[in-house]
């Protein structure tokens, strides 16, 4: 289902309009033809589109972001939490927040991402369900306008090094692509966990607090 921006082969139409380059005919990204395109321009472009798109999600947006996700171990499987491989960044929230919780490869299973407990070194989690804010990949499509400039803002910068090198076109879409920077929403801290009178009562008396270990 498309989202309420660019269709992918907009986008890949507006990076090969960088070296001067006509928009590709149809509604059908190259890869998805009968036989799959792998050598045009319009190719090449879609496996920059592919990249930035990977790369600019797993920073963690709000639409690609979700928060306080639960797991429970699989008992049978040594207390392992295996994940989809959609999900592309990880941390310990809620209960689980004294955890070091992340995203790792077990060498026994490589094809299925887990999750790894940095601090006991360990897959196995223990039999309590853990909570995690993690970020999953969506599909181009499926974005909004704002991230999707960003995804197609880099893939502009980095196509039209590689294939041209223009200096002077690479400082004018530096400058499209800090615009959509700029107008992107990010996710915003919850404070509402915050210990209270953190601050004296006359501004600029007393000393500034140190951050409490965990």
């Amino acid at each position: 289902m498309a989202g309420p921006g660019f269709t992918f082969v907009e986008a890949i139409n507006e990076v090969v309009e960088t070296i001067g380059e006509f928009p590709m005919s149809g509604a059908t990204k190259p890869s998805g033809l009968s036989p799959a395109d792998t050598t045009s321009i319009y190719a090449r472009a879609e496996e920059f589109i592919d990249r930035y798109n990977k790369r600019v999600q797993s920073q963690g947006f709000p639409e690609n972001t979700v928060f306080g996700k639960a797991y429970t171990p699989n008992g049978s499987d040594n207390n392992n939490v295996d994940l989809l491989p959609t999900v592309l960044r990880l941390q310990s929230s809620g209960p689980s927040e004294h955890r070091t919780l992340t995203i790792r490869v077990d060498n026994a299973d490589q094809a299925t991402p887990k999750i790894f407990d940095a601090r006991l070194n360990s897959f196995n989690l223990g039999t309590e369900t853990v909570f995690v804010d993690q970020v999953e990949l969506l599909a181009f499509g499926n974005l909004t306008p704002h991230l999707q400039d960003i995804i197609i803002g880099l893939s502009k910068v980095a196509f039209q090094r590689r294939m041209q090198g223009n200096l002077n076109m690479d400082t004018a879409l530096m400058q499209e692509y800090a615009q959509a920077e700029a107008q992107i929403e990010r996710n915003i801290a919850d404070i509402a966990s915050q210990p209270f009178n953190q601050r004296p009562m006359v501004p600029g008396m007393g000393q500034p607090q140190q951050q409490r270990e965990r």
